[in-house]
């Protein structure tokens, strides 16, 4: 039988996806030969980071935040099991 999901649940769950959608779109124009630097200030500053024009300091920090993001959605699910 399928679980229904609380309202905030649901919420939390979009908001993840949404957070996990920028962080992915963040990702892929940093790995690009010549990342649009407006593209990249536009994403981290929707999504709370701060803005390095260092690439590597960028990427790692992007790269942090989604490992934190799927350890969060992966944990719920570990919890649950």
């Amino acid at each position: 039988m399928a679980k229904s999901l609380s309202n905030s649940e649901a919420s939390s769950e979009t908001d993840q996806d949404l957070l996990r959608f920028r962080l992915e779109k963040l990702v892929n124009e940093l790995l690009k030969n010549q990342p649009n630097r407006q593209m990249v200030k536009k994403l981290t500053s929707e999504l709370g980071m701060a803005y390095s024009l260092d690439p590597m300091t960028q990427m790692n920090t992007v790269l942090q935040s989604m490992n934190s993001v799927l350890l969060r959605s992966s944990g719920s699910e570990d919890l649950e099991r």
